[in-house]
């Protein structure tokens, strides 16, 4: 059981990973640029932090509509692991150091 959920969570979170290194279909990289500023989500990330894991906290999942919610609660459920993988998005433009951070706002919505 324990063997399947881990599967199961490497799986979502390697389709996580290739999703998110496209954002509505151009290179994330350009959105990233587009939007948003380092400073802003720095400030943000600080806010959202949990006291306990002193991690950044997920945006609520109950906030997003459609497939994207199952991204917002994988990484509500593993935001260590989140945490110690680079995002290839090119979303550091915007202040994001790792996967986990992508989930903090609206960023993870692809």
């Amino acid at each position: 059981m324990v063997k399947r959920k881990m599967v199961h969570s490497g799986l979502i979170l390697f389709v996580l990973v290739l999703s998110l290194t496209l954002v509505n279909g151009r290179p994330a990289r350009v959105f990233a640029q587009e939007t948003g500023d380092a400073k802003a989500f720095k400030i943000l990330k600080e806010n959202m932090r949990d006291p306990k894991t002193g991690l950044p906290k997920t945006l609520d999942p109950k906030l997003i509509k459609g497939k994207d919610r199952e991204g917002y609660l994988v990484a509500k459920e593993i935001p260590e692991i989140l945490a110690q993988i680079p995002c290839f998005c090119g979303c550091e433009a915007v202040g994001h150091e790792n996967l986990l951070d992508c989930f903090v706002d609206e960023h993870g919505v692809g």
